[in-house]
């Protein structure tokens, strides 16, 4: 089941609360995995945005200063400029390259979600069961101050 696949509540409901209760341990290993998984995934992109923009602007001041002081009779000098500008593009290539990479931390996050999402449906509906005890609620004359009479 896919994780807007919305067809699994009517399957969990079929099911009975020993089975749920089982699912439990289950999804809480997978959720625990893709969250450590999304945590480890973004450390690692914030360390590459950061070098990546650092890189981008050295290189392009270092194009920018070369082509200054290049004549432009020198050919063999902007022969390697030519070559020089053609690394920063393969190196920013790779920042777009990284994009991609991007798009699997997404699935990896809607992948938690659904074990998120199933693992809160379990627990309220073993509540609603009454197999868990229900969070205190507020009532709404506990709201209401008592008023002295004087």
């Amino acid at each position: 089941m896919s994780a807007t696949d919305e067809g699994w509540r009517i399957a969990y409901a079929a099911l009975d609360s020993a089975t749920l209760l089982a699912l439990l341990p289950v999804l809480k290993e997978g959720k625990d995995k893709a969250l450590e998984w999304v945590k480890h995934e973004s450390q690692h992109h914030e360390q590459l945005e950061g070098s990546d923009a650092y890189t981008a602007q050295l290189l392009g001041e270092a194009l920018a200063a070369f082509d200054a002081r290049t004549p432009a009779e020198d050919e063999d000098a902007r022969g390697k400029l030519g070559e020089l500008r053609k690394t920063v593009h393969e190196i920013l290539g790779g920042q777009a390259s990284r994009t991609r990479e991007a798009k699997a931390d997404m699935r990896m996050s809607e992948f938690l979600w659904a074990h998120q999402q199933r693992e809160q449906w379990i627990l309220e509906e073993l509540t609603r069961r009454g197999l868990l005890p229900a969070f205190p609620q507020k009532r709404a004359t506990e709201d209401v101050k008592p008023q002295p009479q004087g």
